[in-house]
């Protein structure tokens, strides 16, 4: 189990929300979210934004690098009060049978909340 957390977590489904952190099973799937309230032994900082996407928006990578979706939207940026609603998202999500896998992007605009020319991202592991 891994836990990284981001200046922001994206949740295509309910917007971005503000230092998360995700907890990472050893298959490299999303285990848990919860609130980055202080420094945490054993959480690693990573600059940018981690993506929270299901398996069936990454797997053409060729396509998911020219053309990120879940960006062409105006997300709302959801407050800590929202967490819960964060949270009910990702139990939908689980019922499902989706699962969720944290993606790394950097760098990233902030201000517009949107990649930027030399973005990258990789898959969280």
């Amino acid at each position: 189990m891994k836990r990284f957390a981001a200046h922001y977590l994206l949740l295509p489904d309910v917007g971005f929300i503000r230092q998360q952190v995700v907890e990472i099973a050893d298959e490299g799937y999303v285990r848990d979210v919860f609130p980055l309230t202080e420094e945490i032994e054993s959480v690693e900082w990573m600059p940018g934004l981690i993506a929270l996407l299901p398996e069936n928006k990454i797997k053409n990578t060729e396509m998911f690098s020219k053309n990120i979706s879940v960006f062409q939207f105006n997300l709302p940026i959801v407050s800590g009060q929202t967490f819960p609603c964060f949270k009910e998202a990702l139990t939908a999500s689980a019922k499902r049978g989706e699962v969720l896998f944290p993606y790394l992007f950097y760098p990233f605009d902030f201000t517009s909340m949107q990649p930027v020319a030399g973005t990258r991202h990789r898959l969280l592991r």
